[in-house]
């Protein structure tokens, strides 16, 4: 493994990236459409800080012009990885934990990856439209971006979506799609999840193997059929519509935040010292890819 990991450095920058997405900027969404540019242009502005290149893949979606934001870093090889997370929310939620911190965790994660060797080409993309009413439609951003990697021919091995990844409690709020499940998994909601359908078992096995290494985080898996509720509730969604491997990396949503799409969903119902963990354990397996 290489490169130095500053756990305080990165736990303040990740509180100053959700602070910013989902405080100063708030509910960000087709409707208020400064905010979303608001905050794309933060997200551009932090990747170039960084020494990214981003490139806008510019569209139109309901008579506006929405934009999905692209960095990449070239690796050893030809593979291409990309680590996606969603900017937009939905109506009236400030959107801290869906999903203010999952960019700040893409962000720091490219931050951190930029001048540390990787086997595999990666991609950071931040998508637009991951809300409804977009949702699992042609004008889904991470729709677009596939169908664009699809119709390309691009070596994708695999696509890692961050959906939420900061509402951790020791409490026994844990909810699952189906009866039967809290006798396998843990009644708590301390732990991160690695989901995916059984074309992207193996990298499901390499995530978790790699965080688990490298993290002060239970994780645990998940890999299902595609038609299991909430299995396919985020981006990765796309890339196994275009026929890609893909993983979501969670703090499981809505089955265990009751902020979800709530105005509620605030950063100071955030843990960022379990934050910093899910950003190490990525940024370490990563590097294992």
């Amino acid at each position: 493994m290489r490169g130095e990991f500053d756990k305080k450095t990165v736990a303040d920058n990740l509180h100053t990236h959700v602070e910013h997405l989902s405080g100063r900027i708030g509910d960000r969404h087709l409707w208020k459409e400064h905010s979303l540019d608001e905050a794309a242009e933060y997200i551009e502005s932090t990747l170039t800080t960084n020494r990214y290149t981003v490139q806008r893949q510019t569209y139109a979606c309901y008579g506006k012009n929405v934009s999905n934001l692209i960095a990449k870093k070239s690796g050893d090889g030809d593979g291409v990885v990309v680590i996606g997370a969603h900017y937009d929310t939905v109506p009236g939620s400030p959107g801290a934990d869906d999903n203010a911190s999952a960019v700040a965790g893409m962000l720091e994660i490219a931050r951190l990856s930029r001048e540390i060797p990787h086997k595999k080409n990666l991609v950071f993309a931040a998508f637009v439209n991951e809300e409804p009413p977009c949702f699992g439609s042609p004008n889904m951003g991470s729709m677009v971006y596939a169908k664009s990697l699809r119709q390309s021919s691009v070596p994708l091995e695999v696509m890692i979506c961050l959906e939420m990844i900061g509402y951790f409690r020791k409490d026994e709020l844990q909810q699952y799609p189906f009866p039967g499940m809290e006798l396998f998994y843990p009644k708590t909601a301390d732990f991160l999840a690695v989901v995916g359908n059984f074309n992207s078992i193996r990298y499901v096995s390499s995530l978790k193997r790699g965080i688990k290494r490298n993290a002060a985080i239970n994780v645990r898996s998940l890999v299902a059929p595609e038609q299991v509720a909430g299995i396919n509730r985020s981006d990765h969604f796309a890339f196994w519509h275009h026929g890609f491997r893909a993983v979501m990396v969670t703090d499981t949503a809505f089955f265990r935040n009751k902020n979800y799409h709530q105005e509620t969903d605030t950063v100071d119902t955030l843990n960022f010292k379990a934050m910093t963990e899910v950003v190490k354990g990525m940024y370490y397996a990563l590097q294992l890819l």
